[in-house]
């Protein structure tokens, strides 16, 4: 067959082969650890001589891929903004690690690459299992959010199964943690040619991007509309784009999503920093920011109308642990609001671009009506 340079898949094959979303750079060793390699992609719009080009740092979920921002270009671009996805551990082409070294390894990266790339401040983005890492760099890494603005997203927050009481996700923790040194090969099993077989978060046999799903809905056709019309990719772009994604993905290492899965699981104890407890997380969150100077930290939260994984009784629980936060001196300093993005599940929360257009007005400071 005749190569068609025009074609939607060799369009997505260059655009998925951008040399922005293959970059890398190593972190020198040190008595604890040896040389680590970390991979990145750097998405949206190219920085400005002057280093004043919004810059956001997205965490994303149990499969830690840059790949997963690769639906964010089109639209940080447009919106002027640049986005930061980093291989945890153990994927793409970053150094794997003990899972006990996960959590402090992330904290040793985050302020190693802005130094790398000559950032001063972000904003902090996360998704599902993004979530523990989003806190720890929260914590440990205070001083890179904007001082004028800080602002942190948290898309389909992961929950502790014991919180949230998914029948799926505890039956989940009785699965022998040997089981799980195979788990990264599981999709690849399901992984047809069009690369629609995997979630971003953990639910396996589940399509990577929902968007793509007949199953999906209304809402997930929507999105794909909403992207044709104002970001410049057609339908059959974007179903090519989603389909490299995922050959790229898989052609790397993935070893990482099994330590991710174990980390979810609590399969080992103190493996999640400085969240282990959500309530008490934020309970000293809170204290540390009283004694800042400045804007107060924005805490947003986007649920998912229907989440397998966490459910209502998960969302109920993170928004009690930061409903904590509103008496006495606690005003003021932390602003927490949430919101239920209407015909999203746990996963497509992540391609939805209203969403991120949400998070990007806030970035820039921009007046919004909110999701629709």
């Amino acid at each position: 067959m005749e190569h068609n340079p025009e074609s939607p898949r060799s369009f997505a094959a260059s655009y998925v082969s951008n040399s922005r979303f293959h970059r890398s750079f190593t972190i020198e060793p040190t008595p604890t650890h040896g040389p680590l390699n970390v991979t990145y992609a750097d998405y949206g719009r190219e920085p400005d001589e002057n280093g004043t080009t919004p810059t956001l740092l997205f965490m994303p979920g149990m499969f830690s891929s840059r790949y997963i921002g690769i639906c964010l270009h089109a639209i940080a671009e447009k919106w002027g903004v640049r986005v930061l996805v980093v291989d945890r551990p153990g994927m793409g082409n970053s150094t794997d690690v003990p899972l006990a070294q996960r959590v402090s390894t992330w904290i040793e990266t985050v302020p190693r690459l802005l130094a790398h790339l000559g950032i001063q401040h972000v904003s902090l983005a996360s998704h599902s299992a993004g979530t523990m890492y989003l806190f720890n760099t929260l914590y440990y890494c205070r001083d890179i959010l904007y001082p004028e603005k800080p602002v942190v997203s948290i898309l389909a927050p992961w929950v502790d199964p014991a919180k949230s009481g998914n029948t799926s996700m505890k039956m989940a923790q009785y699965i022998p943690a040997p089981a799980f040194k195979l788990w990264n090969q599981i999709p690849r099993l399901f992984l047809a040619k069009d690369g629609s077989a995997i979630a971003t978060s953990g639910e396996i046999i589940a399509n990577i991007s929902a968007s793509f799903s007949s199953k999906s809905g209304d809402n997930q056709a929507k999105n794909r509309r909403h992207i044709t019309q104002n970001y410049g990719l057609d339908l059959d772009q974007q179903k090519e784009i989603n389909s490299s994604m995922m050959q790229f993905m898989f052609k790397e290492n993935t070893v990482g999503y099994n330590s991710e899965a174990l980390q979810c699981l609590r399969k080992e104890p103190n493996i999640w920093g400085k969240c282990e407890d959500y309530e008490v997380f934020v309970r000293e969150l809170v204290e540390r920011e009283r004694g800042r100077d400045g804007a107060p930290l924005r805490v947003q939260a986007f649920f998912a109308e229907s989440d397998s994984l966490i459910g209502k009784k998960g969302q109920a629980y993170v928004e009690k642990c930061w409903h904590q936060i509103g008496d006495g001196e606690s005003v003021g300093s932390v602003e927490f609001d949430s919101r239920v993005v209407s015909g999203s599940d746990h996963d497509s929360l992540v391609p939805c671009a209203e969403v991120w257009e949400n998070i990007f007005k806030t970035m820039k400071r921009e007046e919004h009506d909110g999701l629709k």
